[in-house]
């Protein structure tokens, strides 16, 4: 392989990775406010029962170790990629990219306080704190929120976990096609959204939306296997909406494990040089 495929696969990987920070690639367009407090309408005993079920269908994720396939389309292009994703509940959220003889080329990590990304083929990184990038985009987004979206789990952006009192803020009612039954919750610039199974509450997609701009991130699931006691999908298919640059990305996970003797810290060699967050989303908003 190329040393300049492998480049050009490092910098989509490096998009993929940025391109879950949305706040940052296009929320901070919104300049959203913090959530409005409103009156919370008391949900029927039904519905929050529904939505209990919904939580309990995700699995108790202590540690997550699994291949993974993941190709990106931006621009018009598709780009598969393998690698790992390796996860620790609360702690760490880890995506490598091994193009070539499972020599890792790149390296997206994610913890409760930094976002570090490693192009080890031009042996340069980005590390900031998820803290001055939610700032940037002025919006509450975290770690946790995006725990949830990869554990197939509800969310409420600020929020650690969820309990009755914050489930009793979303409000549950039919798809048009009575297929799947709709969650959301809107606060002041946002709306959350989640679709699952009638019956069973598996959920089936997430979304987020901007209400004074068109963006919205889409996150579904699919393949359920299972793992441990519950399932887990082993595809993810995400994509964004809005943007001048159409973006999406497909995650196909294989031989998951609950496999937590890996370092879930990774440190940076002396000898990579640190880019500017900014400059590195120069040349991503530029793909």
């Amino acid at each position: 392989m190329r040393n300049s495929d492998l480049v050009c696969r490092c910098k989509n990987m490096a998009a993929f990775g940025f391109g879950f920070i949305f706040l940052v690639l296009f929320l901070s367009a919104c300049k959203s406010g913090q959530t409005i407090s409103k009156p919370v309408v008391p949900v029927a005993t039904e519905d929050l029962n529904y939505l209990g079920s919904v939580t309990n269908n995700t699995p108790v994720i202590r540690n997550l170790s699994s291949k993974m396939k993941l190709t990106v389309s931006s621009n018009g292009k598709d780009i598969s990629v393998n690698g790992t994703l390796r996860m620790k509940k609360d702690e760490v959220i880890q995506l490598s990219i091994t193009p070539f003889l499972g020599i890792e080329a790149g390296r997206v990590e994610f913890t409760p306080t930094k976002v570090l990304i490693i192009d080890r083929i031009n042996k340069q990184y980005v590390e900031e704190p998820i803290s001055e990038l939610s700032a940037m985009a002025n919006t509450d987004m975290d770690f946790f929120t995006l725990q949830a979206l990869f554990t197939n789990a509800l969310f409420l952006p600020g929020n650690k976990e969820l309990n009755n009192k914050l489930l009793s803020q979303f409000t549950v009612h039919s798809s048009v096609d009575n297929k799947t039954m709709e969650i959301k919750k809107k606060s002041k610039e946002f709306l959350y959204s989640f679709s699952a199974t009638p019956n069973t509450g598996q959920l089936v997609e997430s979304s987020i939306s901007t209400l004074s701009a068109p963006y919205q991130l889409n996150w579904k699931y699919a393949d359920f296997q299972p793992f441990g006691s519950k399932s887990f999908p082993s595809r993810m298919d995400i994509s964004f909406e809005g943007g001048k640059k159409p973006f999406s990305a497909e995650i196909d996970l294989s031989k998951l494990t609950e496999n937590g003797d890996w370092e879930s810290s990774t440190n940076v060699s002396a000898k990579y040089k640190k880019m500017d967050f900014n400059e590195l989303l120069k040349v991503l908003l530029g793909l």
